[in-house]
């Protein structure tokens, strides 16, 4: 078998890691994100928002070898977590995502089998405060945490 790709499970594989993340109420695929954050948030009732491969680091393709090759891709990921209103609690209500997220996505439980003859790893590669998701007005002046993910998939391929 040949490397081959299948992207929209990979991100599949992804919102349903984080739709059992402790806190997360619930989950949008990259291509189901409501137009708006629905309701006001609780503590431990924050939205996750799988996004797509960005501009610029999105995903490249690398030739290993003549027999093989990798994918490797930055995954956004997006915690909303308080909206703009109640921005006072928002510190200690989105301290523990950061961990929540490191964990469900440790890479020693991410190994994936994202198409056919491929393996690959996840690795958490942090995250950080927003304040907005680009072309997404509607969560402007949310308290947003934007984590990164490092998908990285590798396999055989017939340059023959």
């Amino acid at each position: 078998m040949t490397l081959s790709l299948d992207l929209d499970a990979l991100l599949a594989t992804i919102t349903t890691t984080a739709r059992a993340i402790s806190g997360i109420r619930t989950a949008f695929d990259h291509d189901e994100w409501p137009d708006a954050p629905p309701g006001m948030f609780n503590q431990n009732q924050a939205l996750h928002l799988t996004g797509f491969p960005e501009e610029g680091q999105g995903w490249r393709y690398e030739v290993r070898g003549i027999d093989l090759s990798e994918y490797e891709i930055e995954i956004p990921l997006y915690t909303v977590v308080i909206s703009a209103a109640q921005v006072r609690r928002s510190r200690k209500w989105a301290a523990p995502y950061i961990d929540l997220y490191r964990t469900a996505f440790d890479t020693r439980a991410s190994i994936l089998g994202v198409g056919t003859g491929n393996t690959g790893s996840l690795l958490y590669a942090g995250g950080r405060v927003v304040r907005s998701i680009p072309d997404w007005e509607a969560y402007d002046t949310f308290y947003i945490l934007r984590h990164s993910l490092q998908a990285h998939i590798k396999g055989s391929v017939d340059r023959g």
